[in-house]
């Protein structure tokens, strides 16, 4: 039937070139398959998301802001400067009732003290109070109390 030497059908040029176009069919649906899976994974884990500015703004180091507030919360050494605590606890110390009569001002480029005549008298008011209650805390703040009035 086949001469010898010859494979037979399967060896007929049109057959091997019907068998690599179904084999790169098969290649490129893989392929596709693949594409699109890999698509689906990106777009499912690394969504890109769009965001608003937030509400609260952006917050400036105090050097660059310009602040100038108190810096310390309690006592009667009061500093001036760029480093205001956002809050104090609420545990009352010696002169803290004096230090209403003093606040921070900028003066000329320069963040200062600025204290009332009435600050003045208090904190002495409050330092004889300490020379004369030492030992006896509860006179101590029923004066220290008087010196604000």
């Amino acid at each position: 039937m086949w001469p010898k030497g010859h494979r037979g059908f399967k060896s007929h040029p049109f057959r091997q070139l019907e068998t690599c176009m179904k084999n790169k069919k098969i290649f490129y649906g893989i392929a596709i398959l693949f594409l699109i899976g890999l698509s689906l994974f990106v777009l499912n884990n690394y969504q890109i998301q769009v965001q608003e500015r937030p509400d609260k703004p952006i917050k400036l180091p105090p050097q660059i802001s310009g602040r100038c507030g108190i810096e310390n919360c309690h006592g009667l050494n009061i500093t001036c400067g760029p480093n205001v605590p956002e809050t104090c606890d609420l545990m009352y110390r010696v002169g803290d009732n004096c230090r209403q009569y003093a606040s921070c001002q900028k003066t000329n480029g320069q963040c200062q003290l600025v204290k009332t005549k009435k600050f003045d008298e208090c904190k002495s008011c409050v330092g004889k109070c300490e020379q004369n209650f030492k030992n006896d805390p509860i006179n101590f703040f029923q004066c220290e109390n008087k010196c604000t009035e």
